[in-house]
């Protein structure tokens, strides 16, 4: 049986904020994931309010630690904010479903 985990072509650095120090924090590496990324559709963006940013969507492993909040750097180096996790964790097909925003610069 054939599964999501086929279209899986990137792998990816998940960063996660910590604190350093004291009341200093900063987003420090806490896995390497392998999935996939796309372009989030017009339609779909705006269905989510998600109107200055740049979406995509990504799929990884269920078992992928991965949590809203996150920072997510691709093999490009292109840097997306995590906005919301969905575990899909029923048929034949298991993974998170992840919303991300790029930054309009």
């Amino acid at each position: 049986m054939s599964t999501i985990r086929r279209f899986f072509d990137r792998n990816v650095t998940v960063r996660r904020l910590r604190t350093v120090s004291g009341d200093r924090k900063a987003f420090q590496a806490t896995a390497t994931v392998e999935g996939h990324v796309q372009d989030l559709g017009g339609a779909a963006r705006q269905r989510l309010g998600i109107v200055e940013d740049r979406a995509w969507e990504a799929w990884f492993d269920l078992d992928a630690d991965v949590e809203e909040g996150d920072e997510i750097t691709d093999n490009r180096g292109t840097v997306y904010h995590v906005r919301e996790v969905t575990r899909k964790d029923y048929g034949a097909n298991q993974h998170l479903e992840v919303i991300l925003a790029e930054p309009n610069a």
